[in-house]
């Protein structure tokens, strides 16, 4: 959760803030597991003021249903009138939509969570479940995040992406993920904790570069093959041996 700002940071966070506050329009990022679309997403999210803006974060999985999707949603508007449904008067819902294209695909080539964020976010309305009556809900953003199709991940309808400004979240290169575990080391070594001598050393750099040579290492001594399809390392597996030193 931690984030360090980098010049793909502050990038992502500029999109971010240009979009929902600027253009209002639905936004989603895409990009590999390990490039930090999720945490710079609850940190922007975490920045905007609280007197305009509530937040619901929704973490999508195989097993996640639009009943799931909806209950979730419902739960957080009020009613307004005898139709029209949103946030509390003067505040917009800032919907986060993690692993966007986890849910499963049914028997008729349709992913039900997105049938129904599609019909929200481009008619403005669902329906009632109970009496099929139209819910009209206001004053809405959705941000969205997802890895590309592949393996659990199934291809989202295209109609349903045509809704978003789409990004591209690529990896960081070398020298900005040096600079953003070398910062977490640096703040613990100096934390007063260990000798002086250890921050005069430069250990944390020297151990980030070490870490980062056995990372490379590791991934081309071992691919992912149909075999071995878990040989899949990311920034994740940085941060877990940083997180342990």
């Amino acid at each position: 959760s931690i984030v360090v700002p980098t010049s793909d940071t502050v990038r992502t966070s500029w999109l971010l803030e240009s979009v929902v506050n600027g253009s209002r329009s639905p936004i989603l990022l895409v990009g590999e597991s390990g490039t930090a679309k999720t945490t710079i997403t609850r940190a922007f999210i975490q920045s905007q003021s609280a007197e305009k803006t509530i937040s619901l974060t929704i973490n999508f999985s195989s097993r996640t249903s639009a009943r799931d999707v909806q209950a979730a949603i419902e739960d957080t508007v009020e009613k307004r009138t005898k139709d029209t449904y949103g946030p509390p008067a003067g505040k917009r819902l800032l919907i986060f939509v993690d692993d966007l294209n986890m849910p499963r695909v049914d028997t008729y080539g349709t992913q039900q969570p997105i049938a129904l964020l599609k019909l929200l976010l481009d008619k403005g309305f669902m329906y009632d479940r109970k009496d099929l009556s139209l819910k009209y809900i206001k004053d809405i953003q959705s941000i969205s995040a997802m890895a590309p199709p592949g393996g659990a991940r199934a291809m989202v309808d295209p109609r349903f992406v045509n809704l978003f400004s789409v990004f591209s979240i690529t990896f960081p290169p070398e020298a900005s993920i040096q600079t953003i575990y070398a910062t977490i080391l640096e703040q613990h070594f100096n934390g007063g904790i260990f000798d002086p001598r250890i921050e005069q050393a430069g250990l944390a750099q020297k151990l980030t570069a070490a870490n980062l040579e056995l990372f490379n290492a590791i991934i081309i001594a071992l691919p992912a093959t149909p075999s071995k399809f878990h040989y899949v390392f990311n920034l994740r597996d940085l941060s877990r041996v940083t997180e342990g030193l």
